[in-house]
């Protein structure tokens, strides 16, 4: 059994909680500490039930929280080898285990994808417990096959959807920040979350949570009917075939249950 809660999702900051019948897990603590305390309140949670932290890469939206929550809790964070030492010196504590291959806390066992994204390592994530399998994969700027064959097993996925190219185009951002956000090591369109989309179309998925949107270049609903046009151009219906949901950023009610 897997439960997946995405807490907090967006530019501003990411925090997602992973769940079994025993372990707790929160994929990366980018937003604020005590947003992120409230969210897990909310769940009937407290710190010291999480299991362990889980890190993507170094990005501020994506480690906030971590000087606060290590200053009150020892929780084990598990980070990318290449930016362990950089992790360490942000946390109040040195229990920081370095991502190689695969690994597991408690009954999860967790592998990991490489994105392409400009930061100094970027890993997605799959979450498997049993028979239930579940796929972040956020920060990346380009797809490929390996992606697809990544996600293509997994019952439920969160995949970026960033933004609506037309709106960043137009939009205010100077030259240089729409180039590095439209590049391979920037951030995934709708466009393109449509086009792997199609190629999950006949696969496991049959959940997929729309994250990491920008609040200046895309819009929930805009992101959503992409996707409901994606399946749709492969003969599948949302609400039937499959269940597509958009992750917020400052308030998730969505909470993605498989046996």
């Amino acid at each position: 059994m897997l439960k997946i809660s995405p807490l907090f999702s967006g530019s501003k900051g990411n925090c997602t909680l992973i769940q079994s019948e025993s372990v707790n897990i929160l994929l990366d603590a980018g937003y604020s500490y005590r947003a992120i305390l409230n969210a897990l309140e909310n769940r009937g949670l407290e710190p010291k039930d999480i299991s362990a932290i889980v890190i993507t890469h170094e990005h501020a939206d994506h480690i906030a929280a971590l000087p606060m929550w290590t200053r009150k809790t020892a929780t084990r964070i598990y980070a990318p080898e290449n930016i362990a030492d950089l992790i360490r010196q942000r946390v109040y504590f040195s229990d920081v285990s370095e991502i190689k291959e695969s690994f597991q806390v408690g009954d999860i066992d967790v592998s990991r994808y490489i994105c392409s994204h400009d930061a100094v390592c970027c890993f997605g994530y799959k979450f498997v417990c049993g028979g239930s399998r579940f796929a972040c994969v956020t920060d990346t700027g380009c797809y490929s096959q390996d992606l697809i064959d990544f996600l293509g097993d997994c019952r439920a996925i969160m995949l970026e959807s960033n933004h609506d190219e037309d709106m960043l185009l137009r939009g205010e951002y100077n030259y240089s920040l729409k180039r590095r956000i439209l590049s391979e090591r920037g951030h995934l369109s709708n466009a393109q979350t449509s086009e792997i989309l199609k190629q999950l179309a006949h696969t496991s998925v049959k959940t997929v949570v729309l994250a990491h949107l920008s609040e200046n270049n895309n819009t929930k609903e805009i992101a959503f009917n992409s996707a409901v046009a994606a399946y749709a151009s492969c003969g599948i219906t949302e609400g039937r075939d499959v269940m597509i949901y958009v992750a917020d950023q400052y308030s998730n009610e969505v909470t993605v249950c498989l046996d």
